[in-house]
């Protein structure tokens, strides 16, 4: 523990990490709840089968992770009294992981690897009390290890491990790991999925956008409507698809422009999400063939849309403008109504729009009807 602990502070914070002592117990489950404090850094480990443990840092040790993590060094300081947060635990958990991860493998055929290794960080615990109640164990393998944090700071870290031999015999343990993996893989395919269709991204001066105000245009030109983006995580596009409306909700029709960039977009993430995803994957791009329109995204009706006037090729011009007539055809839909008798669009104070015009702007008061 001492070794993997300096390393793992070497190597992922470049950190000087010294243990100045360690000491060992094997204790009662109510001995061990007698050590903890709601002062310290509470942490739940999670283990193989359901096990679990839990490690403790006191405020010090804590404040000096954290300070190396986000600042690159640990201030001379001592740190105030302060209650620790799940961010405090956020950081210090990669170091967590990999001190665990290289104590079990230095133990690698020594008996005491059967109750040290499997063990990773689970989460942030708020006080002593709630501890408690998560560890099912009757007795622990309890470490203090005092440190020394380059020079500067000096903290305690407690490691409690639950001692396995007297929870379950190892054929139980596959049995629980086994039961955990099934959990884990219906968890993450009954994990919600969001795609949000964009209608269209627009770049303008930030002075214009701290001018912007209740009542004011964004342009938006008519050919969006026809090249909307489906668009997963952090943009990743699935394809281009139209927006129109199906029964008073939003919808979009998918082309076979559009599939076609679908399936590929979703092959080349195969390779990077691996076995399940790509089965899952597979299955969506399948269920969008064979629709005819894709499920409604979002509760709110086209109809409910407010009424954004008429639009001119510039919005810097005063005057009638014309009526913008037929929204492209997608299918066999009605004509959307004259929109010549709505009113002009007003600009602000000084007479002027807050934009420098270049789009032709259309309204948004009916989506096309996308049921034919």
């Amino acid at each position: 523990m001492r070794i993997a602990l300096s390393k793992s502070a070497d190597d992922l914070l470049d950190l000087p990490l010294v243990v100045i002592s360690t000491s060992y117990e094997f204790v009662s489950a109510e001995n061990f709840a007698g050590m903890l404090t709601d002062d310290d850094l509470l942490m739940l480990l999670d283990g193989l089968g359901g096990t679990s443990g839990a490690v403790t840092l006191d405020l010090q040790a804590t404040s000096a992770l954290v300070e190396q993590s986000t600042m690159g060094r640990v201030s001379p300081l001592a740190a105030e009294p302060r209650a620790t947060t799940a961010t405090d635990a956020a950081l210090v958990a990669p170091l967590l992981d990999d001190v665990l991860l290289r104590a079990s493998l230095m133990l690698e055929g020594d008996p005491a690897a059967d109750w040290l290794s499997g063990y990773g960080f689970g989460v942030r615990i708020e006080n002593k009390r709630l501890l408690g109640l998560a560890l099912s164990a009757t007795e622990f393998h309890v470490f203090r290890i005092q440190v020394d944090l380059a020079g500067l700071k000096q903290g305690q870290i407690m490691l409690a491990l639950p001692d396995r031999e007297a929870i379950e015999d190892e054929a139980s343990l596959q049995e629980g790991a086994e039961r955990d993996r099934s959990n884990i893989s219906a968890a993450v395919m009954s994990a919600p999925a969001v795609i949000d269709a964009v209608l269209l991204r627009l770049s303008m001066p930030l002075s214009h956008v701290t001018r912007l105000k209740p009542g004011d245009l964004i342009p938006v030109p008519q050919e969006a409507l026809s090249n909307t983006r489906l668009e997963i995580g952090r943009g990743q596009c699935l394809g281009k698809v139209r927006l129109g409306q199906v029964n008073g909700f939003r919808a979009v029709r998918l082309t076979m422009d559009g599939l076609a960039e679908a399936r590929s977009a979703l092959e080349a993430g195969e390779a990077e999400i691996g076995g399940m995803a790509s089965s899952s994957a597979r299955s969506f791009a399948a269920d969008m063939e064979d629709a005819e329109e894709l499920p409604t995204l979002g509760s709110m009706g086209g109809d409910d849309l407010p009424d954004l006037g008429s639009f001119g090729s510039d919005p810097e011009e005063e005057g009638d403008f014309p009526a913008l007539g037929d929204f492209p055809a997608m299918g066999e839909m009605p004509d959307l109504p004259d929109l010549s008798d709505l009113p002009e669009l007003s600009g602000g104070e000084d007479g002027e729009t807050d934009f420098d015009g270049g789009f032709p702007m259309m309204s948004m008061g009916d989506l096309p009807d996308l049921e034919n």
